[in-house]
């Protein structure tokens, strides 16, 4: 259904709503006859009961699209994540590799990647599928970024958690091993410490408490934003026992 489809249905329900209301009141005032009131009640009831149903399929729809989606494009992903781990161009470290302000042989521009962390920022929570990809190819550009390792990676995590079996497995080593190589190399990077908190203390099984502590005090020493500090705060708390604890001290 397309947007103005969809804009349509919801004027007329609210119509149908609002004239359902009007004929009640109507009718107590005894403007309406019996009959007349039922005929209109029951045209007026059939027909918001099809508009409402017309718009609970296509919100059914559009949540269970992007779940189906996202567990096949995770499944991919993951795949070539391990493929590219074997080969090494996630963990590059040759002296020929591009670093952030560089460009790269053959002239590919630095405002490339910036145009793609951009997309995927924009991505991130509307699309995850998008953005997933979109990390990827900052990674075959620029395969240090730390931003782009650690979103995949956040991203990875989150896959783990609607995909079943190896998949699942291999989609939260791949997470762990992303954010943190990013730890390692960035430690002034706080969202890596952030989801690497969460991921160790919340999804793996058995939980990490130590590093999760840890890495979480790591997050909020190096002032994180509103939205991974929401996610560790409580975390920190629940790990710790204490209320308001931050820090793994």
């Amino acid at each position: 259904m397309s947007p103005d489809q969809l804009v349509e249905l919801e004027e007329e329900r609210r119509f149908l709503l609002r004239s359902l209301t009007d004929l009640d009141r109507e009718h107590d005032a005894g403007d309406v006859s019996d009959e007349d009131y039922d005929v209109l009640r029951d045209g007026y009831t059939a027909r918001a009961a099809t508009v409402l149903r017309a718009i609970e399929q296509d919100s059914i729809t559009r949540e269970a699209a992007p779940k189906r989606r996202w567990s096949v494009t995770a499944a991919w992903v993951v795949a070539v994540i391990v493929l590219a781990s074997v080969s090494g161009w996630l963990v590059a470290r040759s002296s020929g590799q591009r670093t952030p302000g560089q460009t790269m042989t053959g002239g590919q521009p630095v405002d490339e990647v910036t145009a793609k962390l951009a997309e995927a920022r924009t991505a991130f929570m509307a699309s995850p599928t998008d953005a997933l990809v979109l990390y990827q190819d900052v990674l075959a550009i620029e395969p240090q970024n730390p931003e782009a390792r650690t979103y995949l990676g956040w991203l990875l995590a989150q896959s783990s958690q609607s995909i079943e079996g190896d998949a699942s497995t291999s989609a939260l080593t791949a997470a762990v091993s992303l954010l943190t190589q990013v730890t390692t190399d960035t430690p002034s990077y706080p969202d890596a410490h952030c989801f690497l908190a969460v991921v160790v203390g919340r999804y793996l099984k058995p939980i990490d408490k130590d590093l999760a502590l840890t890495q979480g005090a790591a997050c909020m020493a190096n002032d994180p934003t509103g939205m991974t500090s929401q996610l560790v705060g409580p975390l920190m708390e629940e790990l710790s026992g204490t209320p308001g604890v931050t820090s793994a001290g």
